[in-house]
This record gives C-alpha cells, structure tokens and sequence, in this order.
C-alpha cells in the first residue's frame, strides 16, 4: 500500500481481506472518515447471501465482475451478470445471493465508508459450516441502522 498525498493508493490483490462465512472480501479503502468504501467482493458458488434487509442510514452499489447473482431489490428478483451494476437506495429492502456453480466477484461501494464495519462484524459471527444465528445477525444488524425484512409467504 502506498499513501499519495491525502488518499491511498492500492495494488492489484492488496487491501484487507475478510471472511464472511465462505465469502471473502478485500476492502480497497474504508475508514471512519472515508464518505464511501470500495471491497472487491467474492461470493462462493451457491452462497445464499444475507436475509432480505433494509438499510437506514447508508446505501450500496454494486458492480459485477464475474458470474451470477440473484439480486432482488424492491420486490423483483433479477439475474445479475458481468458489466451488471445495482444501487441500492436508503430504505429499499435488497438480498443477493451467487446464483452460479462458480464463484461470483463484484465491486461494492458503501456510502458512507465505516459501513464495511458491518460486514466485518458479521464475518466474524456467521459460522463456515453451519447455519448463522438469526438472532445474533438481527441484533448486529440493528446497531448499524440496518432492519430484517420479513419475506412474504408464496
């Protein structure tokens, strides 16, 4: 990493990695008083993605790299591929999931930046080989202005 001037500038493969069940994501800037974040996202194969949510105080684009994602924004549910690109508004209820048989990758963009501290905190409660604990995921989800959505019964 190499510091220009007032910013950061970052290699190919640099940055801070973080697991998040069999996720891994590597943050390209994020700190406290960063207005946004940049993590090069990667989804396992056939990874669900988090429930249904809402978030109250930041908002999230998303920009696909490789693959498939199932993203539903607004009640519909679309299927994401390469050059594909997603904002996700204050307020508006939003999932994904890896839809492929191979890993996806994205860029995620969260505004403002100390919101990938979210997903930190998560990757370190959500198990790898197990089912999370739904309520320790709404509780931390909560401390960050962030509310589970009850999906509708079909």
């Amino acid at each position: 990493m190499t510091g220009i001037g007032q910013g950061v500038a970052l290699g190919a493969g640099e940055g801070r990695r973080v697991g998040v069940a069999l996720d891994t994501l590597t943050f390209k800037g994020a700190g406290e008083e960063d207005r946004y974040s940049v993590v090069e996202y990667e989804a396992a194969a056939g990874m669900p993605g988090p429930p249904l949510h809402v978030h109250h105080a930041n908002e999230e684009a998303f920009y696909i790299l490789d693959g498939e994602v199932d993203f539903t924004l607004g009640g519909e549910t679309v299927r994401l591929e390469r050059g594909s690109f997603v904002l996700v508004r204050r307020g508006a209820a939003h999932t994904f999931a890896n839809a492929g048989s191979t890993p996806a990758r994205w860029i995620g963009i969260f505004a403002p930046g100390r919101y990938v501290q979210l997903i930190e905190e998560l990757g370190a409660i959500l198990p790898k080989d197990g089912p999370p604990d739904e309520a320790a995921v709404a509780a931390l989800f909560a401390r960050w202005d962030t509310a589970i959505v009850a999906q509708a019964e079909s």
